[in-house]
């Protein structure tokens, strides 16, 4: 599409978590940036493709999810904020929303993006580009946007000014706005190789370790028929923010889709790790058919109890239960 001069004005990456569409999404505008691109690919040395790699390029923008650090943070928008996210993203290009949260320093709250985006997003591109005859502004996780700031966006991303590029990276496109997805162009990412599943695993945080943990513990728990140990996880857990508590159930969502997998014995499209799959083989034969379907419709409620804040101690109780009960 860049060779050939195609790349339309908004274009929407989507993939799994983690899976390697906001690296793309960097390489494209590397790509489309370069001034001495080689056998049709940036050349990766000259000035341009070095201010890209670092971040520095003032013709590329970002907007990700905010949230108050501290009290007195009113109205937060990603400039606020964008050295730390610079860093964060400079460290692990396949950078999850959780670990993102962690670096800013907001674990426990729900990052967002709000009419205020979208509002320095309007004013940043109404300048002309800097260096070059284009800018680029990459939207990281659009589905967070409120429904006021995808309608301030519209109309700019529909008919933006001259030589300017929306990327907009999402796990979740089936969140946007109609209107947002019907101005892009969809661009699915392939899911990770082993290689930057990896990757993705040696550089997985503290804190996400220990949610995996508490995964585990679930399932063994429901497996090994110890009830009162898995209403005693559904008690603990209830305790964690908002957050950390949906990074849960999206957590044990993956380990369930992995089980599932070996259940079906179709490796091919494993995202498991070698280490994980013994584990995940011993699982899948101790557990019916039926329990894929009853857990997934258990965890999916768990989200949406989450987001509209309904009472925790509920909330993973029934988690709790009903997983124990399908096995």
């Amino acid at each position: 599409m860049a060779n050939a001069g195609r790349v339309g004005h908004a274009l929407l990456f989507w993939d799994n978590k983690g899976g390697g569409a906001l690296p793309l999404a960097l390489a494209l505008a590397q790509q489309m940036m370069c001034k001495s691109k080689q056998n049709g690919t940036s050349c990766g040395k000259c000035p341009t493709c070095n201010k890209v790699q670092k971040l520095i390029h003032p013709d590329l923008h970002f907007a990700v999810p905010v949230n108050s650090v501290k009290s007195s943070d009113r109205n937060p928008v990603t400039d606020h904020y964008a050295a730390i996210w610079k860093e964060a993203l400079l460290a692990n290009p396949y950078i999850s929303e959780h670990q993102w949260y962690e670096a800013l320093g907001i674990d426990n709250k729900s990052g967002n993006m709000s009419v205020h985006e979208a509002d320095a997003i309007v004013k940043k591109l109404l300048f002309k580009p800097f260096e070059g005859d284009c800018k680029f502004m990459i939207i990281w996780l659009p589905e967070r946007m409120n429904v006021q700031a995808a309608n301030t966006l519209l109309k700019i991303l529909e008919e933006p000014p001259a030589g300017t590029h929306f990327f907009l990276v999402s796990e979740h496109p089936e969140q946007l706005l109609p209107t947002i997805r019907s101005r892009c162009q969809h661009i699915p990412v392939s899911p990770p190789s082993k290689e930057e599943r990896a990757l993705r695993a040696s550089v997985r945080s503290e804190q996400e370790e220990e949610i995996a943990q508490y995964t585990r513990d679930l399932i063994t728990c429901c497996v090994q028929k110890k009830l009162y140990s898995a209403i005693e996880w559904s008690e603990d857990v209830a305790g964690f923010g908002r957050e950390r508590q949906r990074q849960l159930v999206t957590s044990l969502l993956e380990l369930l889709r992995n089980i599932y997998v070996e259940h079906l014995q179709a490796p091919q499209v494993s995202a498991a790790t070698s280490d994980e799959i013994p584990q995940l083989r011993l699982w899948a034969g101790k557990v019916p058919a039926s329990f894929f379907s009853e857990a997934t419709e258990a965890l999916n409620g768990a989200l949406s109890d989450i987001d509209r804040n309904v009472n925790a101690k509920m909330t993973f109780y029934t988690v709790a239960t009903r997983l124990f009960f399908a096995c």
